[in-house]
C-alpha cells in the first residue's frame, strides 16, 4: 500500500503575519515538507520568527505555508525559511504566500529582497525568478589544504583576539567594508566574538571608527573535530584597503589553522569580488 497524501484546498487557508507563538508549527512544517529551504541554523529560527518579518498561510490551527525575512539592513532582508506543506498547490501556494511575503517587508520598510541557496534548491530559484527576482551574484568557494603563508601582511597592526566590547567597532568596519545586503549584524557577529575559536581585530592606534583602533577583523568557524576550519568573514576598513592589513588577518587565520592541525582551510566571496578573490587565489 502506498500513503495517500490530502490535497489542500487554498481557498480554505488564510494568509497572516508570523508571531513567535508559530515556532513549533512552523518548525515542524518545514521538518516534514518535500518543499522547504533553511538557510539558518535551526537554532536561530524561534528569533526570526519573533522579531522579523514573515508570512504564513493557515487553515485553522494549521500552518500550510511559511516564509520568513531576516533583515541586515534597514531596507533589505533576506529570505531565511521557507516552506510549502504537501498537498498545497505548489504555484498557487507560492503565489499566495509570496504575496502575504513580499507585503509584510513593505510593511517593515524593506524595500529589496534577496534569496540565497544551494543548487539542490532548483524549485525555489526557479519558483522566485518567475516571480520577479533576478541573479545578483555567484558564490564563488576555495579551500586551502598546504598551510604555507606566503607573506605576513601589514606588520604596523596589532592584531589580537577580540573582546565583547569591540562589538560595536566590528560591527562598524562590517558595514563600511561591504554593501548593505552582506551586512552582518550583532545577532550574528556578538555570539561569534564568544563562540569563535579564532575571532582576532586588527588594530592601528587612534584610528577606526571613534578612535576603537580596530581596522579590520576576521573570524572562522571549526568543524569535524578541527580538522576543516572555515573563514566565515574578513574585513577591513576602506581607508585600510590595500595596505596589507587584510594579508595580515588572513596570515594569522591560516597559522591559526596549522596549529589546530586542521588539514583544510574553506571560504566564500563573491564572484564579482575581484580583489578579494585575487587575495585567496594568491595565498
Amino acid at each position: 500500500m502506498f500513503p495517500v497524501r490530502r490535497t489542500l484546498n487554498l481557498a480554505e487557508a488564510a494568509a497572516r503575519p508570523a508571531a513567535a507563538a508559530d515556532h513549533g508549527r512552523i518548525s515542524r512544517l518545514l521538518a516534514s515538507a518535500r518543499h522547504s529551504f533553511l538557510a539558518v541554523p535551526s537554532a536561530e529560527l524561534g528569533r526570526l520568527i519573533a522579531s522579523e518579518p514573515g508570512a504564513l498561510l493557515v487553515s485553522g490551527d494549521a500552518v500550510w505555508a511559511a516564509a520568513i525575512a531576516e533583515r541586515t539592513a534597514p531596507t533589505v532582508a533576506w529570505l531565511r525559511a521557507l516552506a510549502l506543506a504537501d498537498g498545497l498547490p505548489q504555484q498557487e501556494g507560492l503565489d499566495a504566500l509570496l504575496a502575504a511575503y513580499h507585503g509584510r517587508l513593505r510593511e517593515a520598510g524593506v524595500g529589496r529582497a534577496f534569496y540565497a541557496g544551494y543548487a539542490s534548491d532548483v524549485w525555489l530559484r526557479v519558483a522566485l525568478a518567475a516571480r520577479g527576482y533576478v541573479r545578483h551574484t555567484e558564490v564563488v568557494s576555495y579551500e586551502k589544504v598546504r598551510m604555507d603563508i606566503p607573506a605576513p601582511g601589514s606588520r604596523e597592526v596589532l592584531v589580537r583576539r577580540a573582546a565583547p566590547p569591540d562589538l560595536a567597532a566590528v560591527l562598524a568596519v562590517d558595514h563600511s567594508a561591504f554593501a548593505e545586503q552582506w551586512h552582518k549584524d550583532q545577532h550574528a557577529l556578538g555570539p561569534a566574538i564568544g563562540s569563535s575559536p579564532c575571532f582576532l581585530v586588527a588594530e592601528r592606534p587612534g584610528a577606526g571608527p571613534g578612535g576603537s583602533g580596530v581596522v579590520g577583523y576576521a573570524f572562522v568557524t571549526s568543524h569535524f573535530e578541527g580538522r576543516l576550519v572555515h573563514l566565515v568573514r574578513i574585513a577591513v576598513l576602506p581607508a585600510f584597503q590595500g595596505q596589507g592589513v587584510g594579508v595580515r588577518l588572513l596570515a594569522e587565520v591560516v597559522a591559526y589553522a596549522r596549529g589546530a592541525g586542521a588539514h583544510t582551510l574553506t571560504l566564500n566571496t563573491q564572484e564579482d569580488n575581484l580583489a578579494a578573490r585575487r587575495l585567496y587565489e594568491w595565498f
